[in-house]
């Protein structure tokens, strides 16, 4: 095998294992914090790293010709990688839980691959079509299943927010690759996206909760939430990201997405055992789906083997 494709491979699969255990991490974390000031303190944190990073790197004589010839579409990226997309999900997910993301979050592969076939020409089977739309339909099926149960509008609007988190990640997944063609290295492109975002959601923390407010609801925190920022913060942000975009140098858009259907591996026992999600009907029955889908949409990957 390649060697660059192996260590796209293991690229990929370190990130599956991080963003795996992020959602449990997100959703634990949010038990002692609000997700604004979560927001806020994480992509401090993040910007601190990222903004010393690039001093080192201009100390260093780097010019960032690649980053600076495409600014506009790398801030856009950052954009809607970052404050759009992160914010989405964490507010999604204060109102929701790990098991419906899990589900819901197996149709953005699905998505990525559909946009890979629109902006990069991707070839995509009629099976595979017929596979992602029964994908596409447990998904929708598993999100608005709240509809049918009383006293459920609060995880309706929380699904809700996730199935858009879903189209901003797909579409910054898109962007990513189409900035490895513009040979923006991932390093400058992820760090730059963290800044935006601390730009973005610093400001409208400290307006919605008052600078003392929001200092005081971070230094009261317990460690073990601390940590959850922390471990959000460069472990599932600046490195994952790094490694995620960097894997695309070397593999197709619609392979490395393929590694996603890895993350519940780790997110299912972690929501199951640390946080004490039970598997609802709904769940169960949207899984059958998806998974019946995902044989069909994949299976030319089995048959290439």
């Amino acid at each position: 095998m390649n060697p660059h494709r192996l260590k796209s491979y293991f690229f990929l699969l370190a990130v599956a294992i991080i963003w795996g255990a992020a959602s449990p991490i997100i959703k634990f974390t949010l038990q002692g914090i609000d997700p604004l000031p979560f927001l806020a303190y994480r992509f401090a944190i993040a910007a601190i790293f990222s903004i010393a990073f690039f001093a080192v790197k201009v100390k260093k004589g780097k010019k960032f010709n690649q980053l600076k010839a495409h600014l506009p579409f790398a801030l856009l990226y950052g954009l809607l990688a970052v404050p759009i997309g992160l914010g989405i999900l964490f507010f999604g997910l204060d109102k929701s839980t790990v098991l419906d993301l899990t589900l819901i979050g197996v149709g953005g592969p699905l998505l990525v691959t559909i946009g890979g076939v629109y902006f990069f020409r991707d070839h995509i089977t009629h099976r595979e079509k017929i596979g992602i739309s029964i994908v596409l339909v447990g998904v929708l099926f598993n999100s608005f299943f709240p509809i049918f149960k009383s006293s459920s509008d609060l995880q309706l609007t929380g699904n809700i927010l996730l199935l858009i988190f879903l189209l901003a990640d797909a579409g910054s997944i898109l962007m990513a690759k189409k900035a490895v063609q513009y040979k923006i290295k991932s390093s400058n492109l992820t760090n730059l996206a963290f800044i935006v975002g601390a730009v973005t959601v610093i400001p409208i923390a400290i307006f919605v909760y008052g600078f003392e407010n929001l200092i005081s609801s971070i230094t009261i925190l317990p460690l073990k939430y601390h940590l959850g920022v922390w471990f959000m913060a460069l472990l599932s942000g600046n490195l994952a990201y790094y490694l995620y975009v960097r894997a695309q140098k070397t593999i197709e858009v619609s392979e490395a997405v393929l590694f996603n259907y890895l993350q519940p591996l780790f997110t299912i026992p972690l929501a199951i055992f640390w946080l004490g999600e039970s598997l609802s009907t709904s769940f169960i029955i949207g899984a059958i789906i998806i998974a019946f889908g995902l044989v069909i949409a994949e299976y030319k990957h089995s048959l290439a083997k």
